[in-house]
């Protein structure tokens, strides 16, 4: 479960915050033999966008991943991610580098993450959506990984 909360300005400038539940500290810490608690992620983020070519977005940007709970772990598995993205249409692409530990990765700074999106509009605020993305980390490759998800957007705005 995701709940997503954001703001863009007609600017280009946007900031959001998001919570997830997880489990995957937990299984780490029982991995490592001790307790946590630690059973949300909530991210913080901020950007800007800007149109640099007619229909091209270039989307530059900050995400904090922070660990409420985490307790014993060290190195602690909050993060912080600058990225860049590019997008046209209902495809995008993007790119994060760590400039911190990656999520509770020993000696991981400079671990990256690259992406590729899907918003594909339906119907009137209900969008289908698509995601790839590959998370590899600097010394420590054995823990590198893909994730994909498909999902449906309802917009509760205007």
């Amino acid at each position: 479960m995701q709940l997503t909360l954001d703001y863009a300005h007609a600017s280009g400038f946007y900031v959001g915050t998001f919570l997830t539940n997880i489990r995957w500290l937990e299984d780490a810490a029982d991995v490592g033999g001790f307790d946590t608690d630690a059973k949300l992620e909530w991210g913080i983020y901020a950007g800007y966008k800007l149109e640099v070519a007619p229909g091209w977005l270039l989307d530059v940007g900050y995400l904090r991943y922070e660990y409420p709970s985490s307790g014993d772990f060290d190195p602690k598995p909050n993060t912080d991610e600058v990225y860049v993205g590019l997008g046209y249409g209902p495809v995008s692409v993007k790119y994060s580098y760590a400039f911190s530990d990656a999520f509770g990765v020993p000696d991981s700074e400079g671990s990256d993450f690259i992406e590729a999106n899907l918003a594909l509009p339906l119907v009137d605020k209900l969008t289908l959506t698509g995601h790839v993305g590959h998370q590899k980390f600097r010394n420590s490759s054995a823990l590198d990984y893909t994730v994909y998800k498909v999902g449906v957007v309802y917009d509760f705005g205007r």
